[in-house]
C-alpha cells in the first residue's frame, strides 16, 4: 500500500514524505500499519559514537543531490508515526525505529542547520541555506508526537528547539499580506510566496503548535495568517 512516486527521468520510488502523509491520513489501524510496514523495508540503521540511528534515504537524484539524501520532514514525521504504531501494538520494532529516527537528529546526517535563530530542520539536507517552513514545522510536530507516545526526552528537546526557532524566525516568512514558502541564503531572503494551499497549511501548522504548547503566541500567528485569506476574499481555515 506504500505510495510509489514517479519523477521524470528518475523512475518510480517510495518517497518517505509521501508515505508519512499517507500513513497519517489512514482511517483505520490495519491500513496505517500496512503503510508503515512497507516503508520500514527501506530503513537503514547506522551507529555514531555508540548511538544507533536510522534514516530513510531518497534513492533518486534531485537537483544534483545524488542518491541517499535525507529530509527532516520524513524523519521527524515518521518518528511520530512509528511511535504511534508502537502505542497501538506494543511491538518493540516500531519503538526501535522511532527512537532511532529521533537519534538521527544527533548524528552527522545534515538534517539540522544551526542558524542565528537556533536550529532549523532542513527539508533537503544538501541545500544548506534553504529554509522551508512547512517541513520544519511538520518535523517538529512529528517529534512532539513521538514524545507523546513514548516519552522520549530527546524528541521533546528537539520539538522545543524547533518551535523556539519558529518563534524567533516566523516574521521572516511573513510579508504582511501573505506567507512565504521558504527563505534562502545567509540573509534569509524570501524565496517565493506560498501557494494558497501551502499558506493554508502554514496556518494549520502554526495552530497545531499552539495546541501542542498552549502558548497563545503561536495562536496569534495562526490567526494573523488566517486573516490574510479573508483580506483576499478567500474562505479562512477553521482553526
Amino acid at each position: 500500500m506504500a505510495p510509489f512516486v514517479y519523477y521524470k527521468n528518475r523512475e518510480w520510488h517510495i518517497y518517505p514524505v509521501t508515505t508519512s502523509n499517507l500513513a497519517g491520513g489512514c482511517g483505520n489501524t490495519s491500513d496505517f500499519l500496512e503503510v508503515l510496514d512497507e516503508q520500514k523495508l527501506t530503513v537503514s540503521f547506522m551507529t555514531y559514537r555508540g548511538m544507533r540511528y536510522a534514516v530513510f534515504p531518497m534513492y533518486f537524484d534531485y537537483h544534483g543531490s545524488g542518491t541517499g539524501w535525507l529530509d527532516s520532514f520524513a524523519q521527524g514525521n515518521l518518528a511520530g508515526l512509528y511511535a504511534r504504531a508502537y502505542n497501538l501494538t506494543g511491538k518493540q520494532e516500531y519503538l526501535d525505529i522511532s527512537n532511532s529516527l529521533i537519534n538521527s537528529f544527533h548524528a552527522p546526517t545534515g538534517l539540522v542547520k544551526p542558524t542565528k535563530y537556533r536550529n532549523f530542520y532542513l527539508h533537503y539536507n544538501f541545500l544548506r541555506e534553504h529554509y522551508i517552513l512547512n517541513a520544519h514545522l511538520i518535523c517538529a510536530l512529528g517529534l512532539h508526537n513521538a514524545y507523546r507516545y513514548t516519552r522520549n526526552l530527546r524528541a521533546l528537546s528537539l520539538f522545543r528547539t524547533g518551535i523556539s526557532t519558529f518563534r524567533k524566525m516566523n516574521w521572516k516568512f511573513d510579508s504582511g499580506r501573505w506567507t512565504y514558502y521558504a527563505v534562502s541564503g545567509r540573509y534569509y531572503r524570501p524565496a517565493w510566496l506560498a501557494s494558497e494551499s501551502y499558506h493554508r497549511l502554514q496556518v494549520q501548522l502554526a495552530n497545531r503548535v499552539w495546541k501542542a504548547t498552549v502558548d497563545t503566541y503561536y495562536r496569534s500567528i495562526a490567526l494573523r495568517w488566517n486573516s490574510y485569506l479573508k483580506r483576499k476574499g478567500l474562505g479562512p481555515e477553521r482553526i
